[in-house]
């Protein structure tokens, strides 16, 4: 890793920066201050010798004694090095009548530096005059510090007999004292030196201590953080840091160690997930195949293998079109994902490697992420064509076995009914040989009994074996229940049968065929009056049959339930009344009359349940779609069946 990407060089970087900043301004403003408060000092010193100075002279120039002043002037300032010149200036005419070097005689002018500094102010005072400074520069290039301390005019002078003038002005003269700042300005270098030494030392300190700091202290666990995070990162989820730090870099660790053991539990349960569902779709006989939105397979499990005879590899990049008999198909089922993300039972058929032609169910599925961004389609087949030669070897042999059944049945019932027509030929032939109209009349109602029973089952047999076309219309049943009751009930009456219904205000309406509807309630009615007419009822009961309606909880269906207190049913009979040809009524029934009610329910999509009981009742309870039903072709020809 490179040194400036390093945390804790950027670290220590930002420290150094600080502490250099800190340390560069602690002492730029230390020596500031240090050079301003000795120029302050050496002010205040240079002007108390001014005055000093100033008060020799005032004795001195009562008795106009002037080399006595440059005497005083010399003798003050011989001792020491930081003296300049001093002079004693004549306000009036600009002479220095007195100077340290004893350059007397000279006169100063308006420009000169030292008289420049009080005829720049505006106000150049009076009586009131204070001493003055200024920092000057001198030839040499050194600063020097500048006193002009005013020589007033007082009293005492203005009546000395040496110039006692009244016009005199206030300020007599000056005296100039030069101060040099040599050494001042070489201290203040030298601390500037300092200063700079001390920033320099305590960066290289700084820089040594923060480095062998950070270095222990944050170096040292960040790269043993970062190694470690690289082995998670390779996905070691076994890696586990050795957390025995109790600062924030142990909370880290630990929760690395934490947040890696929760990785790999959910990393060992999605594996064993992922080869759970794997091996569940591997290992199914049906046909599975994923296609991504080109149209290219992705995935072909082994049942595909198995049944289409290509291997994944011949298949797998390949357009999934080229699996379907008829590529239509595949549209098809697409064209029908726009409405949902499914299809299911879509029947087609898919080609062989050797070009046999598999008829297949197929569920087709839209996958998507989980943004909800669909990155494909999923297909589950089941291969059914054994189970369709099946199926239709089935349908055949029953249909053959219906027509033998019906062959047989009708053959049963043609022979009764021959019997009893041979019966009435007879009796009407010996009528009309003896003469004997009792006989000819008895005989002949035979031969009518006959002929319309012939009819009857005529009849049953065209109504059982045509197709029927339903003509739906939405009907009200408590209306078509009591025309049921009334049509009924005069026959009922003549048999002692009470008939009656109980249908509830409120019901919708039922979509339905109603005349396919009457009649097949009709023939339950019908058989519910003859199961009472056959029974013998104690004292104090009475025969009954009821109607009632009802719909299902989820109201989905409409019930229609006939329940009589007649002689009832034995099991055997109960499994068998809606075989066709099969009769309980001897000579009085065709045995197709339940079988065609059967019919009827099933064009409707509904179902009849039987529940009897012998010698106690029988209960018919019919179950109809209540928005009616798509019949099934097998359900119109009667092969097929929800009775129970």
């Amino acid at each position: 890793m490179k040194i400036r990407s390093k945390l804790v060089w950027k670290l220590s970087a930002v420290v150094v920066a600080i502490l250099i900043a800190a340390i560069a301004f602690c002492g730029y403003f230390n020596n500031l201050i240090a050079a301003h408060y000795s120029l302050e000092s050496s002010k205040a010193f240079l002007r108390f010798n001014s005055e000093s100075i100033i008060q020799g002279v005032r004795q001195l120039m009562m008795t106009r004694n002037n080399q006595a002043i440059e005497e005083l002037i010399v003798e003050m300032s011989e001792d020491s090095e930081v003296y300049g010149d001093i002079r004693l200036v004549s306000h009036h005419s600009g002479e220095v009548v007195a100077c340290r070097f004893g350059r007397t005689g000279r006169r100063l002018v308006l420009e000169d530096p030292s008289c420049a500094v009080c005829h720049d102010q505006s106000d150049l005072g009076g009586a009131d005059a204070e001493i003055v400074d200024t920092v000057l520069e001198s030839p040499e290039g050194n600063r020097v510090l500048s006193v002009m301390a005013p020589i007033l005019n007082e009293p005492r002078c203005r009546t000395a007999a040496c110039h006692a003038h009244a016009d005199d002005p206030p300020i007599l003269g000056f005296l100039n004292a030069d101060y040099s700042l040599e050494r001042m300005d070489a201290m203040v270098a030298d601390r500037r030196i300092l200063v700079l030494l001390t920033v320099l030392t305590s960066t290289v300190l700084g820089v040594i201590a923060l480095w062998f700091m950070f270095a222990r202290l944050l170096e040292r666990p960040i790269s043993g953080l970062i190694s470690g995070t690289k082995r998670i990162a390779a996905k070691e989820f076994d890696f586990r840091f050795d957390s025995k730090r109790n600062d924030e870099i142990g909370v880290l660790e630990e929760s690395f160690n934490i947040m890696t053991g929760t990785i790999q539990a959910d990393r060992d349960e999605l594996r064993g997930a992922k080869e759970y569902v794997e091996g569940i779709v591997e290992n199914s006989a049906d046909l599975i195949i994923t296609v991504n939105p080109q149209g290219l397979v992705q995935t072909f499990n082994r049942g595909a293998e198995q049944a289409l005879g290509y291997s994944r590899d011949e298949v797998i990049g390949q357009r999934i079109e080229t699996l379907f008999a008829d590529p239509r198909d595949r549209e098809k089922a697409i064209a029908r994902l726009n409405d949902t993300d499914n299809v299911r039972n879509f029947e087609t058929r898919f080609v062989a490697k050797e070009g046999h032609v598999r008829e297949v169910l197929l569920t087709l599925s839209r996958l998507r992420d989980g943004k909800g961004n669909a990155i494909g389609t999923t297909g589950i087949s089941k291969d059914v064509t054994q189970e369709n030669k099946l199926y239709r070897q089935l349908v055949q042999s029953q249909k053959l076995a219906a027509i033998g059944q019906a062959v047989t049945g009708i053959q049963h019932a043609i022979n009764n009914m021959l019997n009893a027509l041979a019966g009435g030929t007879w009796l009407v032939r010996k009528g009309l040989a003896k003469d004997d109209r009792r006989r000819i009349t008895e005989g002949w109602t035979m031969v009518e009994e006959g002929i319309e029973r012939i009819g009857d089952l005529s009849r049953s047999m065209l109504d059982y074996a045509r197709e029927w076309k339903l003509e739906l219309k939405a009907v009200d049943m408590k209306d078509l229940m009591a025309k049921v009751c009334e049509l009924n009930r005069q026959s009922a009456v003549d048999c002692g049968v009470v008939l009656r219904h109980e249908i509830p205000d409120g019901l919708p309406a039922l979509l339905c065929d109603p005349k396919l509807i009457h009649m097949a309630t009709t023939d339950i009615v019908v058989n519910a009056i003859d199961a009472c007419s056959g029974k013998d009822y104690r004292s104090g009961e009475r025969a009954e049959i009821v109607l009632k309606n009802s719909l299902t909880d989820d109201e989905d269906f409409f019930v229609i339930e006939i329940r009589d207190n007649g002689c009832g049913m034995s099991e055997e009979i109960r499994r068998n009344i809606f075989t066709p040809f099969f009769s309980t009524k001897e000579k009085r029934g065709t045995g197709l009359g339940l079988a065609v009610t059967a019919k009827v329910i099933n064009v409707h999509g509904g179902e009849i349940v039987v529940e009897s009981e012998t010698d106690q009742g029988t209960t018919f309870r019919v179950r109809l779609p209540i928005n009616g039903a798509k019949a099934t072709k097998e359900t119109v020809d009667g092969q097929a069946s929800t009775l129970s």
